[in-house]
């Protein structure tokens, strides 16, 4: 069994290979596995808005009749769910994951692997104990959070997700771990276990509750055995017990993926052969081993809390400004949404447009989160090499590996930012076929793409300044920048005219700050001065060469084949293939890769030396 092991994955040697490489693979792996995570949710949020859109009916009004479907309200709920679980979420498992990876890199490359094991086996217990209690704090805190937000239909939903925090925090256990080893696979895999099981039996789940929902109300007048008021509140019931079912989904590839890590670290164990633990120093006590834990957690929590609250405070802010604007003012939001709202709802049913407008909101943000996400992958992966090179004092591998970060997060943010920018409108069409949606949320998105630049470079940044050891820098920079977020947003939210789209204001202006200054601090600490013209200038040259392309190929089809559905399609995906050969191209005038990153592509090798013979990579 030691020598499958040994040949399988082997973390010693995996830790002496050269960083940037490690890096870049670790970065390839989780990159992959974060697409098709990004896309399963994308094809998630899909499939949800097309069954909301089917729990609907038709509304008398002068001339004639109009549907009334909870597309944006479905979406509202889904999104409200997340808001405060992703606060108590951050709190049990943001800053113990990352201090383990960050210990498991440090023990490692000082050679104490008997410390290595010691830290695993101190926070099985600690996790286990947090994740219990953060479940019972979730479910008590849903109680509160619907009553702040005056959403009431968002509770269920709440409560089915609420068990995710606990196998969240035992699938943590793991995944620091291995992170720490640069061992990147295990936590790709579970993040696709995940995803899968979201998507299919959470869409499913979804699909079946909302027919018998229907069919229950069209049959008895009554929804699962309740007798709702009027028609609007039944519908709503309807799909707030539809949001619960797809909810379901996330919370058993949670456990799923849990199952996974515990069947993987008993079959293959941790990767380190058993006479490296032999030759090892003694590991220090478990006291110490947990002190240590501690004190590399604590600010690092409180930075990810820091964030997490913050977004929670700015939507709740923007829900009840919204709301207070739908009561005190219902005829400027009249005035703008009236073609998408009937009358009744800006007068007597108050609680269901501003949770409709959040919605667009969230279908919006979700492109912006398909960005970070990726390139919260290159700060994971980054973490240990930036650690290893640091405890080292290398001066070279430190300088290699904050320039390969740099250069890889702008490569992909650059060109998928300006490109949401380019052609905001049609993929919002294209992906939710739904009015309100493409209206509010491309406008929201339009903006968004700004945000996105510095929203996805923020993250990386922050992991490299942790990877240095200054893990007090992210928290110090969190707590203001949260501070002037939460101000900016309310001062433009609660302009009638702007309302929802001024949430990304605030988010822009924050996210500039919190890249800059840390970009400053990075410099400062680490002693390294990056190339910041490589890194950073010639992929902003590639993607504004990109976008442009995108949005001229887009509307010179659109003008030739017209606005419908699948004539979106094809102009969208004509535009994206051009924008893809413009920017590769561009980079490659600027010899803008290296071969170190050429070669972790499929057929990598070969297609590094082709461009080394024509002088087109670095």
């Amino acid at each position: 069994m030691s020598k499958l092991k040994t040949k399988k994955y082997n973390a010693v040697a995996n830790a002496e290979k050269d960083a940037s490489q490690t890096f870049v693979k670790g970065a390839a792996i989780l990159t992959l596995s974060m697409v098709i995570v990004k896309v399963f949710g994308l094809l998630d949020k899909v499939i949800l808005t097309g069954i909301f859109s089917g729990v609907s009916f038709e509304q008398a009004v002068a001339g004639g009749t109009e549907t009334v479907n909870f597309a944006s309200f479905g979406l509202g709920l889904y999104s409200n769910a997340y808001e405060i679980f992703v606060v108590i979420f951050t709190v049990a498992t943001g800053g113990l994951p990352i201090a383990i990876s960050r210990l498991v890199s440090e023990s490692t490359a000082q050679k104490r692997f008997n410390d290595v094991r010691q830290i695993h086996k101190v926070s099985i217990p600690f996790f286990v104990i947090v994740g219990i209690l953060s479940f019972a704090i979730l479910v008590g805190a849903s109680f509160i959070y619907v009553q702040i937000i005056e959403s009431p239909y968002s509770l269920l939903g709440m409560l089915c997700l609420s068990p995710t925090v606990f196998f969240g925090c035992l699938v943590s256990i793991y995944r620091g771990y291995y992170e720490g080893q640069r061992n990147m696979m295990p936590t790709a895999v579970s993040e696709i276990i995940e995803a899968t099981i979201k998507l299919f039996i959470g869409a499913f789940l979804a699909y079946i509750i909302a027919h018998l929902g229907m069919n229950s109300y069209a049959e008895s007048g009554t929804v699962f055995g309740l007798y709702i008021a009027n028609q609007t509140e039944a519908y709503q019931t309807i799909v707030s017990f539809s949001v619960a079912g797809a909810i379901m989904g996330i919370t058993l590839g949670s456990a799923a993926s849990f199952v996974f890590y515990i069947l993987k670290f008993k079959i293959q164990g941790d990767g380190i052969p058993e006479e490296y633990y032999r030759n090892s120093v003694e590991a220090r006590s478990r006291r110490e081993t947990f002190n240590k834990i501690l004190k590399t957690a604590i600010p690092v929590a409180m930075g990810s809390l820091i964030m997490s609250v913050g977004s929670l405070i700015d939507q709740v802010i923007v829900q009840r400004v919204l709301l207070n604007m739908i009561e005190t003012n219902p005829q400027a939001l009249q005035a703008q949404y009236s073609q998408y709202f009937t009358a009744d709802m800006f007068y007597a049913d108050t609680k269901t447009i501003h949770t409709s407008l959040w919605g667009c909101y969230s279908a919006a943000l979700t492109f912006l989160q398909l960005v970070t996400a990726v390139t919260q992958v290159f700060g994971s992966s980054a973490m240990p090499n930036v650690t290893s090179a640091w405890t080292k004092g290398n001066k070279d591998e430190l300088k290699k590996s904050i320039e390969t970060v740099i250069r890889l997060t702008m490569l992909f943010t650059f060109p998928m930012a300006l490109g949401m920018m380019a052609l905001s409108f049609p993929v919002m069409s294209l992906v939710y076929n739904d009015p309100l949606i493409t209206d509010v949320g491309g406008r929201i998105l339009l903006i968004m793409g700004v945000t996105t630049i510095f929203g996805a470079a923020s993250t990386p940044v922050c992991s490299m300044l942790q990877g240095i050891g200054r893990v007090d820098l992210p928290m110090k920079l969190y707590t203001v920048c949260m501070a002037v977020k939460i101000g900016i947003t309310w001062m433009f939210v609660s302009v009638p005219e702007i309302n929802v789209q001024g949430a990304t204001v605030g988010s822009m202006i924050t996210y500039a700050i919190m890249t800059i200054v840390g970009m400053y601090l990075l410099i400062r600490y680490s002693k390294i001065k990056p190339d910041l013209f490589g890194t950073t200038v010639k992929p902003l040259i590639g993607a504004i060469a990109s976008a442009a392309s995108a949005f001229g190929v887009y509307h010179l089809m659109d003008s030739i084949i017209g606005s419908a559905r699948m004539s979106i399609a094809i102009s969208l995906a004509t535009a994206i293939i051009v924008a893809v050969i413009v920017y590769i191209a561009v980079l490659l005038i600027l010899r803008a890769f290296t071969a170190t990153e050429l070669k972790f592509l499929p057929k990598g090798e070969k297609i590094a030396k082709t461009l080394e013979k024509f002088g087109l990579i670095r």
